[in-house]
């Protein structure tokens, strides 16, 4: 009587394990997927577009007064 219960109780086992990895395995590619995103460039701008804005508008305004301070000559 026990040895049929055996592998039924097994299979059982055998399927709640197969949906925890099924489970476990989805989450991780969410998570990854998730991560990808938070890492790109476009995301990254748009998140913090105002201090970008002035890091842009500093770096174009220093390399101007570099470029005319080429042609200006001094005395």
């Amino acid at each position: 009587m026990s040895t049929s219960a055996t592998p039924e109780r097994l299979e059982v086992q055998a399927l709640a394990q197969r949906e925890r990895i099924h489970r476990t395995a989805l989450e991780l590619i969410s998570k990854v997927d998730d991560a990808k995103r938070h890492l790109t460039l476009s995301y990254n701008v748009r998140t913090h577009f105002g201090i970008t804005t002035g890091v842009a508008a500093a770096v174009c305004f220093l390399c101007g007064y570099a470029i005319a301070g080429m042609f200006i000559e001094t005395r």
